[in-house]
């Protein structure tokens, strides 16, 4: 069975009032029947999934470390004092 979207009417399908717009399913007999109230409804494709992912690689320079006198790591006593 295709799905087809009803058009320029309601019809009724199924027991119940389909409204223009909607989309039914249909057997091929069914859909010749109402041919000029509905139009098949072309699926899509799923949408493709790669594999490849493109990263953006982010480059970091690292500043050396200059200590001033004074730091360190007795609390800023410099030389034993």
């Amino acid at each position: 069975m295709a799905k087809y979207k009803i058009k320029n009417t309601n019809i009724l399908h199924d027991g119940k009032i389909r409204k223009e717009g909607s989309v039914v399913e249909l057997t091929d007999e069914q859909a010749k029947k109402l041919e000029g109230f509905v139009e098949l409804v072309k699926e899509k494709a799923p949408a493709k999934q790669t594999t490849e992912t493109k990263t953006k690689t982010k480059t970091e320079t690292k500043k050396p470390e200059v200590k001033t006198e004074g730091e360190g790591q007795n609390g800023g006593e410099s030389n034993g004092k």
